[in-house]
């Protein structure tokens, strides 16, 4: 699928998992923490594995840790912070509470990014920028915004050279993709 040497996978773990009421990507969903899920998609593709984390537990995991520059800016600061570590021009990033999502997806994630600085999944409640495949030159960009007080990832995507791909189809086959996990009852 890729050169494994080229692509490191991204995982978001730094949110304050205030509707979980506790630190969601350490919690047991069947049979494993739903960190694990994340850990386990990306294992198979990338060289290396980084986890944006901004909050203590995470040691045992034996990942690098990478804490945000700009503190309490959502997404848009773990992207920035750990796009900035990352090694790879090519980075696959995945939050840490969507433990169905898989390779089909990043297959097609890494065969759309010819001449874009990302791939972000579209479909019809939105986009899913959490759920995607960044450059790591957008670490410049995102620090742009984050000095500017521009924290709307949503919004901001729009400003950056990004294909938004239709991922329909896939989704047709795989109804749970980006389930996310955010409360006690989606356990």
């Amino acid at each position: 699928m890729a050169n494994s040497k080229s692509l490191t996978g991204i995982i978001l773990a730094g949110g304050k998992s205030s509707r979980m009421g506790q630190d969601k990507a350490l919690l047991n969903f069947q049979g494993k923490r739903l960190i694990e899920y994340a850990i386990d998609q990306l294992k198979p593709l990338c060289s290396e594995l980084l986890i944006s984390v901004n909050q203590p537990g995470y040691e045992q995991i034996g990942l690098e840790l990478i804490p945000d520059q700009y503190k309490n800016c959502g997404p848009v600061g773990g992207l920035h912070a750990a796009l900035s570590a990352s090694k790879t021009n090519w980075n696959l990033v995945v939050s840490c509470d969507t433990p169905f999502l898989n390779q089909q997806l990043f297959k097609l994630l890494l065969e759309n990014r010819e001449g874009v600085q990302a791939v972000i999944p579209k479909r019809d409640k939105g986009l899913e920028p959490l759920a995607a495949l960044y450059h790591r030159n957008m670490s410049v960009f995102f620090e742009q915004k984050l000095k500017a007080g521009d924290y709307k990832l949503h919004r901001i995507l729009k400003e950056a050279d990004v294909k938004f791909l239709d991922v329909l189809e896939l989704i047709a086959q795989f109804p749970k993709l980006f389930l996310n996990l955010n409360s006690p009852g989606d356990l």
